[in-house]
């Protein structure tokens, strides 16, 4: 019974492992940025060092930012840019949703989060390793690939997939109403300095990412202080059980002893 009950409560232990593993940090914000962890919450001030599930929301205000990172070597980051607002469907894999704005994503561990893609109401945007901006306004997604390559998916009203066209380096594509792809096109100097000025931000935030600021802590201590809270918790659990099972067996030979 002992060996069931351990064998048990390594598997939970394990798949909590796993779930907790599951999770965004919010490393830069500027402006008004606002984050409503769950469906039920209310939006408050976003913080640095605030760690993420699936279901949060973030939106940001006029001039304002929000930059994520989805793993502890900031090799996959996302920047919310201006006027945006976006929720993250799920973590692993990465399935954000963008009913309006811009955001720029550089992906470089893809395995890390298994999949990486953003879903606006005309199209969806998927990465393959590679930097990309994403953006919807007017009706319309406006993808760009900016780094390597990027596949993207028209989406009908009803969520049908009506086709999809692959990007390189260079290059984007627009899906307006009814997810119907247009031309590729090439991407402006403007775009290019864009991208510029997100890259560097990244290589700052890369740079600072060592430097304790006393507001929070790495992801890997986020993650081993939920796991040490589940293991004491699982403990207590499996004492109360192995009390359980003890005090039933005793139970057991005392009948057997008035029996006879």
């Amino acid at each position: 019974m002992k060996k069931i009950i351990a064998f048990f409560a390594l598997f939970l232990f394990m798949f909590s492992v796993a779930a907790f593993a599951q999770t965004a940090k919010i490393i830069e914000t500027k402006g008004d940025v606002q984050v409503k962890k769950e469906a039920n919450s209310a939006w408050k001030k976003a913080k640095i060092n605030t760690f993420l599930d699936k279901q949060a929301e973030i939106k940001t205000g006029v001039s304002a930012e929000c930059t994520l990172t989805f793993d502890e070597e900031f090799k996959n980051i996302l920047t919310i840019k201006e006027n945006s607002q976006i929720k993250l469907e799920n973590l692993k894999p990465v399935d954000i949703s963008l009913p309006k704005g811009r955001v720029f994503s550089l992906i470089e561990d893809i395995a890390k989060v298994e999949k990486f893609e953003i879903r606006t109401p005309t199209a969806i945007a998927g990465v393959r390793g590679t930097g990309e901006s994403v953006e919807f306004s007017s009706g319309c997604a406006n993808v760009k690939c900016f780094e390597n390559n990027v596949y993207v998916q028209g989406l009908t009203n009803q969520g049908d997939t009506t086709g999809e066209r692959g990007l390189t380096s260079g290059f984007g594509v627009k899906a307006c109403e009814g997810g119907t792809l247009g031309e590729q096109f090439a991407l402006s100097k403007e775009d290019l300095l864009q991208w510029e000025e997100f890259l560097s931000n990244v290589d700052d935030l890369r740079d600072n990412s060592s430097v304790d600021d006393g507001e929070g802590d790495s992801l890997n201590d986020a993650l081993d202080e939920r796991r040490l809270d589940y293991g004491d918790d699982n403990l207590e659990d499996r004492r109360r059980d192995e009390e359980n099972s003890h005090k039933s067996s005793s139970s057991d030979d005392s009948d057997g002893r008035y029996d006879k």
